[in-house]
């Protein structure tokens, strides 16, 4: 029996898997909220002309870090796991410490979780080795819109904090950074749906798709 069909493992992952799915549903609330209320202070700024920017983006960012945050926490927690089932016969790159811990280290954190998942995802469904960093669609879609929309933020907070305590101005357009907001918070958003996709397609690839184990045992 391989490592990944003990049924404790496999029961581990389902209900981590439960929880990580619910702190992303927040996560992707939260993001949706931010996004309506950015949209409807663009609205009011282009219609009046003014703005309350200034002090927007830091409130917004930290609601989103806040249902972030867990959100992360959950999720490496299910990682581990399942990069643990698999790791009892050895059919992984990244180890189940090493993967779950990427999105906390510092610039590795910019591509080291796509390419832990990706195994994952991979080497879940069956896949080989030598096949194990196979671009998965899904996982893109999940990394682009949750880097970009991540980078758009704090690029947006950044100019706040600058132009409220430095000498310095950014001048755009009217509701141009209420709308980036908007945006970014949309892409978040986006990256939450797709991640919670991608787990429930990998526990269930877990606990019923042959694997490269099973074929050579």
């Amino acid at each position: 029996m391989i490592g990944m069909r003990v049924p404790s493992g496999l029961a581990s992952l389902r209900t981590r898997a439960v929880v990580a799915q619910a702190l992303l549903a927040l996560f992707l609330l939260a993001s949706l909220l931010v996004m309506l209320a950015a949209l409807y202070m663009a609205w009011r700024e282009l219609r009046s002309g003014y703005t309350l920017y200034l002090f927007t983006p830091p409130i917004f960012a930290l609601f989103i870090a806040l249902t972030l945050l867990p959100a992360a926490i959950g999720l490496s927690l299910w990682v581990w796991r399942g990069h643990a089932n698999l790791a009892a016969d050895h059919l992984l790159k990244y180890g189940a410490l090493k993967a779950a811990l990427a999105p906390w280290i510092p610039l590795a954190n910019l591509a080291l979780p796509k390419a832990a998942m990706r195994e994952l995802w991979n080497r879940s469904h069956g896949e080989e080795e030598w096949f194990g960093q196979q671009s998965v669609d899904a996982i893109n879609s999940w990394w682009t819109s949750y880097v970009i929309g991540i980078v758009i933020l704090t690029l947006l907070t950044a100019m706040v904090l600058i132009d409220r305590f430095s000498n310095l101005a950014f001048l755009t357009p009217p509701g141009t950074n209420l709308l980036a907001l908007a945006f970014s918070s949309g892409l978040l958003a986006a990256s939450a749906w797709f991640l919670i996709r991608i787990i429930s397609r990998i526990t269930t690839a877990q606990e019923t798709v042959t694997t490269v184990g099973d074929t050579f045992a």
